[in-house]
């Protein structure tokens, strides 16, 4: 399981199994848990994933929580997949340079590559 935490306060994000481990980004960090249990907190503590105390949700909690988790369960892979800003913002740089702001551009092919490997269902 591929857990990925908020690297500025170490608080968990998410856990994935479909993931793979080159999700690391500047906003998050992915580490492979091999016993995850998805009934414990975790979080992140000087690099390492630490499993905590039980989650205590209550009914309408969890069944909130599950109705959110298959709504949004294409944004993450998303956000993960897409170049960081910089990355996104010097192709744009180009493909106006290049006369290529459309399907044609750099950027519109490396965002489009991301939707289609993660699509909304």
């Amino acid at each position: 399981m591929i857990v990925i935490f908020n690297k500025s306060d170490g608080s968990f994000y998410m856990a994935e199994s479909s993931l793979s481990k080159n999700h690391d980004t500047d906003a998050f960090v992915s580490i492979e848990v091999k016993d995850f249990n998805g009934a414990h907190q975790y979080s992140l503590v000087d690099g390492e994933a630490v499993k905590g105390d039980l989650w205590s949700l209550t009914s309408q909690e969890q069944e909130d929580l599950a109705a959110d988790v298959l709504a949004t369960k294409h944004v993450t892979p998303r956000v993960l997949g897409y170049p960081d800003i910089g990355e996104q913002l010097g192709k744009l740089w180009h493909d106006i340079e290049n006369n290529k702001v459309d399907k044609t551009g750099e950027f519109y092919k490396a965002i489009k590559a991301v939707k289609d490997a993660n699509p909304k269902e």
